[in-house]
């Protein structure tokens, strides 16, 4: 039996505000940004942008939808599915949002790159290559994935993206990006 007591603990220990772990969707992600609107609008931490917050959640919450919908013939489809989790927390300076899911290894390194050439640019150059992604998106030649999302966290990040991952078998491994806001 899993000890409550322990989880909450540790929960308090990272400051985490929100957890959600499990299957996502469009109507479970509405729903928590309802609640989670609630939540930061509520108290000392109406001094910070709830809608910054929410909008962080949101394309991480994408980010998970789109891998899994992209990867709905894989054989680790349903480990795909169980394992994404998006917790919301209080920092010093503000709040953080990270998230984190399986995926498969060949899928790693072309977002580890991502997020390591969105970190070596600065706001001007993130701006830029917004609206290059955006054209290039709209003339429907954008590569798939993990794109305008990752391109908007760093845009509202008060530091530059952070994230992990750790080898589960051969084939697959767990991913989590962390944003500050």
């Amino acid at each position: 039996m899993i000890h409550l007591q322990q989880l909450k603990t540790s929960l308090e220990e990272y400051k985490v505000l929100i957890c959600f772990s499990g299957q996502f969707s469009q109507g479970i992600v509405e729903q928590l940004c309802e609640f989670i609107k609630g939540q930061l609008s509520e108290g000392e931490v109406t001094k910070y942008n709830p809608m910054q917050v929410i909008s962080i959640f949101v394309e991480q919450a994408q980010n998970i939808i789109n891998y899994n919908l992209a990867n709905v013939r894989h054989r680790d489809y349903d480990q795909f599915l169980e394992s994404s989790i998006v917790t919301i927390g209080k920092t010093a300076e503000g709040f953080f949002v990270t998230s984190g899911n399986i995926m498969d290894k060949q899928d790693l390194n072309p977002l580890v790159e991502k997020i390591q050439f969105l970190n070596s640019l600065g706001s001007v150059e993130l701006k830029q290559h917004y609206k290059e992604v955006m054209r290039r998106d709209s003339l429907g030649i954008n590569e798939r994935g993990a794109g305008l999302g990752l391109i908007q966290m760093a845009r509202k990040a008060k530091s530059p993206l952070e994230y992990m991952n750790y080898s589960i078998n051969d084939q697959l491994t767990y991913f989590q990006v962390n944003v500050n806001c």
